[in-house]
């Protein structure tokens, strides 16, 4: 009678723990403190006004001097400017806006006579997005009556003993955001470099 040898079961990957992870839990758990529901019921206000503010200053705005709010709020970051004119990179950063965004809508400000695009002193590869005589006069018209859109629609909803903790969330969110997007947008630029080949 012949015997039939067995072979021992192989030993099989070790199976991941359907256990939570200390740093998982850590994690939750810092969730569940953060979200609130007066945070959440903070995060959806936010929204809705975000949405509808924006919509609602950019359609006034331009029916009032056919300026989109975009091109207001390009105009405003050159007007601040030292000598009016920033690189396409600095204004990228200000505005929260991709290169190829930013591209498109210089493109269109300097069809309209808004900006123009100068050679850097020394660097000709590099370009200064600078503010027109056309684009400051369109500017100062604009500055009176966009601040009078953003006092009825968005100050005159705050309380004064309100304001400073309003001004306080906002600048660290907006401070926050800003700083990921700057890393995401150097994190595009590296994997978008592309590669030089060594030796011959």
């Amino acid at each position: 009678m012949s015997v039939i040898s067995r072979k021992a079961p192989a030993r099989s990957e070790r199976k991941p723990s359907l256990r939570p992870r200390a740093k998982d839990l850590e994690v939750a758990e810092l969730g569940q403190k953060l979200l609130t529901l007066p945070r959440l019921n903070a995060w959806g206000a936010f929204l809705t006004a975000h949405k509808a503010l924006e919509t609602i200053l950019s359609r006034e705005l331009e029916s009032a001097c056919e300026l989109p709010l975009t091109w207001f709020d390009a105009l405003a970051q050159l007007r601040m400017a030292p000598a009016q004119r920033l690189t396409m990179t600095h204004l990228a950063t200000a505005l929260l806006f991709s290169k190829s965004g930013l591209t498109r809508l210089i493109d269109r400000m300097e069809e309209a006579g808004l900006v123009q695009r100068l050679a850097r002193p020394g660097d000709r590869r590099s370009l200064h997005i600078a503010l027109t005589d056309s684009g400051e006069q369109k500017f100062r018209k604009a500055l009176p009556i966009h601040l009078d859109h953003v006092k009825r629609h968005f100050a005159a909803h705050i309380e004064d003993d309100e304001a400073a903790a309003v001004e306080s969330a906002l600048v660290r969110m907006a401070n926050a955001v800003r700083r990921e997007s700057s890393l995401i947008q150097l994190g595009g630029q590296r994997g978008n470099r592309t590669p030089t080949a060594k030796g011959g």
